[in-house]
């Protein structure tokens, strides 16, 4: 069984209900960029019937308007629309037009208000923008490591792609709804999801670039900050993150992250890597000039063991918690699977 966009939105988030008529159809995108200039086509929003996957609409606002987006997210519904936020680049060249905030007429100005509170509250954190920038700028990188490294030196075989693979299927339950909170290029965890018959299976990932290395109809994708949204409280089975606690600022914004895997799900499975730093040799090297320099990756707030053990008992001190280990070319990788007893 597969969920419509319009209903997942409006089972898995919290959208404030707005009393305003903008629309008829099911779906507005509301485009904007970074100086919040809002792109209106003949000084209406984009309105669409339907809306099966994002990460089309997105290629069809690129090839019609010549626009990049860079985010989407839920943002309210306006009585039976939903209104779907779609943050560009603001230096492509677009054949819509392009109305400042003081130039909104009054029926737009109620959503125009509450999309700019939104926004300015999810998504304006140095963290984000960060590793935004960096998915954006080192692209052409990225491509590079996924097409050639990945394939010729850092293969599947030397990272146990099929070991990984087997532990995930004894990990992950057997359930109805699974999120991937930062899926980044990796889709073991749908491949397992889907051979288990998961209803929901949704890839996040706040780099939009990284959803089309495994684009699929059958996943929903979402483009959330996971640091702050509108997720509805225990709308998940199952939360999944992996490599992305290094990710974070510091200790507190990985407790951070922890809490919202607590809020939004009764199981969670993290899988992590160690600090390269204390694993020394390839993993060393590889995460100071691969990662560091070439892809110039984000990630600073690496573990040891005995900190990403401490930090989860006493995170879910209530809850089931199994330990386990994985080790590959890239290093070793602490893994635990947290269960609500």
């Amino acid at each position: 069984m597969t969920i419509n966009l319009y209903d997942f939105y409006k089972k898995y988030y919290n959208l404030k209900k707005l009393n305003l008529n903008i629309s008829k159809k099911k779906f507005v995108l509301l485009i904007y960029d970074d100086e919040y200039n809002y792109y209106l086509e003949k000084n209406h929003f984009i309105e669409l019937d339907k809306i099966d996957n994002m990460l089309n609409i997105i290629d069809s606002l690129k090839e019609k308007y010549n626009l990049k987006v860079i985010i989407y997210y839920p943002l309210c519904l306006c009585n039976n629309t939903l209104v779907i936020c779609c943050k560009i680049n603001s230096h492509d060249k677009n054949s819509l037009n392009a109305v400042s905030y003081q130039d909104i007429d009054e029926k737009k100005s109620n959503l125009i208000d509450y999309h700019m509170k939104e926004d300015i509250t999810l998504y304006v954190s140095s963290n984000v923008k960060n590793e935004i920038r960096i998915s954006q700028k080192k692209l052409i990188r990225y491509k590079i490591h996924e097409r050639f490294i990945k394939k010729y030196f850092l293969t599947k075989k030397k990272r146990k792609k099929e070991e990984f693979y087997s532990l995930l299927k004894e990990l992950i339950p057997s359930k109805k709804s699974i999120i991937d909170i930062s899926c980044g290029d990796c889709s073991d965890i749908f491949l397992v999801a889907r051979q288990k018959k998961y209803d929901v299976i949704v890839g996040n990932d706040i780099c939009i670039n990284y959803l089309y290395t495994h684009k699929d109809l059958k996943i929903i994708y979402t483009s959330d900050n996971i640091e702050q949204n509108d997720i509805a409280d225990k709308v998940y089975d199952v939360s999944f993150c992996k490599n992305t606690l290094h990710h974070m600022n510091d200790i507190v914004c990985i407790k951070n992250l922890l809490d919202f895997m607590k809020r939004i799900s009764n199981e969670i499975i993290l899988v992590e890597i160690m600090n390269p730093n204390i694993t020394g040799g390839l993993p060393k090297f590889l995460n100071k000039y691969l990662y560091g320099k070439f892809l110039n990756d984000a990630g600073k707030c690496y573990l040891n063991e005995n900190q990403f053990i401490s930090i989860i008992n006493n995170k879910f001190s209530e809850y089931s918690i199994e330990y386990r280990k994985f080790t590959n070319i890239l290093g070793e990788y602490m893994i635990a699977k947290i269960t609500k007893k």
